[in-house]
């Protein structure tokens, strides 16, 4: 059957007969009446018809994707709230607070000798960057008055803290930190006789 199915209750698999069609169609005008909105909500922004709720912080969520030298895939996400959304923690029943602070995106990648952490913070001077760095783990903090930016990252190996290099270019951070060396045991050789 290929006849129209009135979808007022939004029940697409109840007893009356469907098909693929009808749910593509009704997507693509779900989607048109977003984009609609989304001009509109454009629009006002422009002209500067914007409601009570922009004197509020945003809230800021996203995640990325990196797949690691073991060919796993890593998530991770970055937000200004103090209650993750994809938090699995106990206080999941709390509501998510927005904090000042934004969580830059960040990405670590490792080598034998080396850890290489790249952390995004548009719109700061390289002056306003403070990096505080232990041997397992590495605070990077920004407070301006038009940016705040806190991340801290957890490192899988210890490193030497006074090894640590940074440089800053067009919103970049760069940081180079290498590990420590672990002495080998030392063991003895026996002859098999």
């Amino acid at each position: 059957m290929n006849r129209k199915r009135d979808n007022s209750d939004g029940d697409w698999f109840g007893d009356n007969d469907w098909n693929i069609e009808d749910i593509f169609g009704n997507l693509d005008s779900e989607f048109r009446k977003m984009r609609k909105q989304m001009d509109n909500l454009m629009r006002d922004a422009v002209e500067g018809n914007v409601s009570d709720n922009s004197t509020k912080s945003p809230f800021v969520f996203g995640f990325s994707v990196t797949t690691g030298p073991d060919g796993i895939p890593k998530f991770e996400d970055f937000s200004n709230n103090r209650i993750g959304p994809l938090s699995s923690s106990k206080n999941e029943s709390k509501e998510a607070a927005v904090d000042t602070n934004r969580e830059p995106l960040t990405e670590v990648n490792e080598t034998d000798s080396d850890i290489a952490i790249t952390v995004e913070l548009p719109g700061v001077a390289k002056e306003d960057i403070d990096i505080n760095v232990t041997e397992n783990k590495v605070e990077v903090k920004v407070g301006t008055e038009s940016r705040n930016y806190f991340k801290r990252i957890d490192l899988s190996h210890e490193v030497q803290s006074k090894s640590s290099k940074a440089t800053y270019t067009n919103g970049i951070l760069d940081l180079v930190l290498k590990k420590k060396i672990s002495e080998k045991a030392k063991g003895t050789k026996v002859k098999v006789n």
